[in-house]
């Protein structure tokens, strides 16, 4: 990198001294002019010229005698050279490095839209043919958010949670078409009458990447450190104890009955790990986890993540042989969008047409965006009155059009039939006596949202400052957002995805670094864990669902969340993609997705 910022100062030197561009011509140089310029002395130019030489960079002829020029001739134009610099960085997989270089010489807008139109080139469907081998089908697309971990128990965001589906797998699984719990790991469970006592019988055959077949030890092992010293302990939380009856079975006693137990285990975070490896040195062994997923993880570094196909998988081998995630930064300007995108929540950076032949792929989120306050944090939001206000200011629509997204204004958490209509209350002249109400006296309040989200963020604020409350935005990276920012913030911009709907409803509650929960007072704390004891309780679906809505009435009606937008899932797939389908975490199963370098008919 040093040698292309030399090359690029040397460029913008003699471009602006003569004002037409260096590289059209040959240039005069006199090496006391080089020493100025590279703050070094001439031997170190001499030695900085050779190397621009060897790189094929310069042509120099070097002047002869006392007083004589050198003769300078550039080999490649600024904005060629910047192109492939950054494509060479990203052929090695510096992508990171890459971006950052452009971004450096964001002057360079053209240079930058041509990196990323060969970029686009790089993501897709891949066919490596190897000699006296059949193609391997790799797919290759960018994300932007590089997981925080791949650690079952210590899940948080969606992206993470969609990884160790791929690398792990559960005793059981929710097939959402059918609305039912079904087998994985797992091929039968019963229970007793009274829903305390549940025993899960395992399938013969099941093996780890590492070729250990899994047994009863591993459940037992893996459910013994999620219920002992985890985030998500609160899956566990009605277990008393777990005994492996012999090598294929698992038993569940509860203290409590828990009709909800098989869902809870279909989470991500109730995945199985081998008591082999995680029990021996737990640092080395998430540098590279061994699951019985449908793909292994081979390498991962800041600038991608590579996974391998599980020939042997229970379920069945995956139609794909590999799949590598590259992660860009964040930061990418909004005009240059790449055509491969994630399909994740919220991250979406999909451009408005990608092409009459690429397929749209459009879904209502199972979510919504809200506010949620701080209620044992001091400060103007403790006014039921002063959160009523917040929450008639914000005009929702407005906040769609000006953000360029589409959705329909949110009014609880997951949609509901009627949201569509776009039903929605913004009543300023309310808010400002709702204001006048709570005592409100000008104090600034502290919004803390994740950077992608500033748009919203910032039309919050321009609301917010239309009735007389100052809003300070804060954007804490989101190892941050879970823990210090949802102590320290008055209120947090954040997004709920229900991708297992009651599971993830009860961990918004429930789970010890849920924003929710953290910023609940502890009277409401309670009240809600008393509510969730009934939901365990209960064997039939619809107490349950009435008990849930329960909590969210509570919730809405003291103004603890204020309910933002339902928002719209629009993307695009290229025709040589086959059997995708977005899963409930927002993303693409690749276990089920072939490639195929045939047009889609018609």
């Amino acid at each position: 990198m040093l040698t292309a910022e030399r090359y690029l100062a040397l460029l913008e030197h003699y471009t602006e001294v003569d004002g037409d561009p260096a590289e059209s011509r040959e240039v005069e140089v006199a090496l006391e002019d080089l020493t100025k310029l590279f703050h070094c002395t001439e031997r170190n130019v001499k030695l900085i010229i050779r190397k621009l030489q060897e790189e094929g960079l310069i042509e120099w002829s070097p002047g002869r005698g006392r007083g004589h020029r050198s003769r300078l001739v550039f080999r490649a134009s600024r904005e060629n050279f910047l192109i492939d610099l950054a494509q060479k960085l990203a052929e090695k997989g510096e992508y990171r490095l890459a971006f950052e270089f452009l971004h450096q010489n964001e002057e360079d807008i053209h240079a930058r839209e041509r990196f990323i139109q060969w970029l686009n080139d790089q993501f897709g469907a891949e066919r490596q043919l190897a000699a006296g081998q059949s193609c391997r089908d790799i797919f290759r697309l960018p994300v932007y958010k590089a997981p925080l971990t791949l650690d079952p128990a210590r899940l948080f965001y969606g992206f993470d949670s969609h990884l160790v589906r791929q690398i792990f797998d559960r005793l059981v699984q929710y097939d959402q078409t059918k609305g039912q719990v079904t087998g994985m790991i797992a091929h039968h469970w019963e229970h007793d009458e009274t829903g305390t006592l549940w025993t899960f019988h395992l399938r013969k055959g099941v093996r780890f990447h590492h070729g250990k077949e899994l047994t009863a030890e591993d459940v037992v092992f893996t459910f013994s450190r999620l219920q002992e010293n985890s985030n998500n302990s609160w899956l566990m939380s009605t277990l008393e104890r777990m005994e492996a009856i012999d090598t294929r079975t698992v038993r569940f006693t509860l203290h409590q009955p828990n009709w909800l137990l098989p869902r809870l285990l279909c989470s991500s975070c109730a995945s199985v790990l081998p008591a082999d490896l995680l029990g021996k040195d737990e640092a080395a062994y998430w540098q590279f986890p061994s699951g019985t997923g449908p793909f292994r993880l081979t390498h991962w570094s800041l600038n991608r993540m590579e996974l391998e196909v599980h020939a042997g998988h229970f379920l069945g081998r995956p139609y794909l042989d590999g799949v590598t995630l590259v992660f860009l930064p964040d930061d990418i300007p909004n005009t240059s969008k790449l055509k491969w995108e994630q399909l994740i929540v919220n991250d979406s950076r999909v451009p408005a047409r990608a092409g009459d032949d690429w397929k749209r792929i459009e879904t209502l989120s199972r979510g919504c965006s809200l506010i949620s306050w701080n209620r044992n944090r001091l400060g103007p939001q403790q006014s039921l009155a002063f959160r009523q206000a917040i929450n008639l200011v914000i005009d929702r629509p407005g906040m769609i059009r000006a953000t360029g997204k589409s959705g329909y204004p949110a009014r609880s958490f997951q949609p509901t039939e009627d949201t569509t209509l776009g039903v929605h209350r913004n009543d300023p002249a309310a808010a400002r006596q709702l204001l006048e109400e709570s005592g409100y006296t000008g104090e600034p309040i502290r919004l803390a949202a994740h950077p992608f989200d500033h748009e919203e963020a910032e039309w919050i604020q321009s609301q917010c400052r239309t009735i007389g409350v100052p809003v300070e935005v804060v954007y804490p990276d989101k190892t941050e957002m879970a823990k210090s920012a949802a102590r320290e913030s008055d209120a947090i911009l954040m997004c709920l995805v229900f991708a297992e709907d009651e599971v993830c409803e009860l961990e918004s509650y429930l789970q010890e670094d849920s924003i929710i929960r953290l910023h609940m007072p502890p009277e409401l704390i309670r009240w809600v864990f008393s509510i969730v004891d009934e939901v365990f309780a209960s064997s039939r679906p619809e107490k349950r669902r009435a008990l849930l809505q329960q909590i969210e009435y509570r919730l809405q009606e003291e103004a603890q969340v204020t309910f933002l937008v339902h928002s719209m899932l629009n993307t695009y797939v290229h025709p040589s993609i086959r059997g995708l389908v977005i899963n409930n975490l927002g993303w693409m199963d690749f276990k089920d997705i072939w490639l195929t370098s045939t047009p889609t008919a018609g």
